[in-house]
């Protein structure tokens, strides 16, 4: 019989937004024990909690919907689980939900496909207005590739084309500031970063360069077409 799995969504904001990956992981191993919910751990040698999360944050990055799947040992509800860790949890990083994730469902990495984002950057970061600016993103949704470089884990930058994973782009004015809506894919097949994005638009529009201060926040991670993780 396997252990009852719940999902756990939450967000990480502020100082906590420059938590890496794999402090996310150190974190969560003090927040459960911190928490006192009947966690389960791993055999062996060095025991830890078994969990497991979705796609990773670049550092810098705000979540509003991150999720974490956790196994217990028994069964709690999913308030009293949601509580317990959001009560133990640090500065900047709050749950906002649990619930029962059903025996023999996917993974978290299997269920995404697409993350929105939403970008704000200081009105100087773009000589156009957001009518040329929407003119730009929409020759990019139009194009048949966009390419930009990529990092490969020897440090080779190698052409990378990140049309495919191009869902959704926009851009308006919001009180001085230049704001930026993306939708991208997000998958264990392809995956695009905000990151590259931005430079795309930098390199065929001129706006957002090196220098422009960049407030990133991933405001949604869905399934297939969108579909609701939660």
């Amino acid at each position: 019989m396997s252990l009852p799995r719940y999902r756990i969504r939450y967000s990480k904001e502020e100082a906590a937004k420059f938590i890496s990956h794999l402090d996310m992981l150190r974190t969560f191993e003090r927040v459960v024990r911190r928490a006192g919910i009947p966690v389960s751990f791993s055999q062996g040698f060095n025991p830890h909690p078994r969990f497991s999360f979705g796609f990773p944050l670049s550092v810098g990055v705000s979540g509003l919907e991150e999720y974490v799947d956790i196994d217990l040992d028994t069964e709690v509800s999913p308030e009293e689980v949601a509580q317990a860790l959001d009560r133990a949890m640090p500065p900047g990083m709050r749950v906002t939900g649990a619930r029962p994730v059903e025996e023999g469902a996917p993974s978290l990495m299997a269920s995404t496909e697409r993350s929105a984002y939403i970008i704000r950057a200081d009105r100087k970061c773009s000589t156009a207005g957001a009518g040329q600016l929407k003119g730009c993103l929409e020759g990019l949704l139009n194009s048949e590739e966009v390419t930009v470089m990529r990092r490969k884990k020897d440090g080779r930058d190698i052409p990378f084309d990140i049309r495919p994973g191009l869902l959704h782009l926009a851009a308006r004015d919001e009180e001085g500031a230049m704001v930026l809506e993306m939708e991208l894919v997000t998958s264990s097949s392809f995956n695009v970063r905000p990151q590259e994005v931005l430079a795309a638009i930098t390199g065929r529009c001129g706006d957002f360069g090196e220098d422009c201060h960049l407030d990133i926040t991933r405001s949604r991670v869905a399934g297939d077409g969108g579909k609701d993780l939660f």
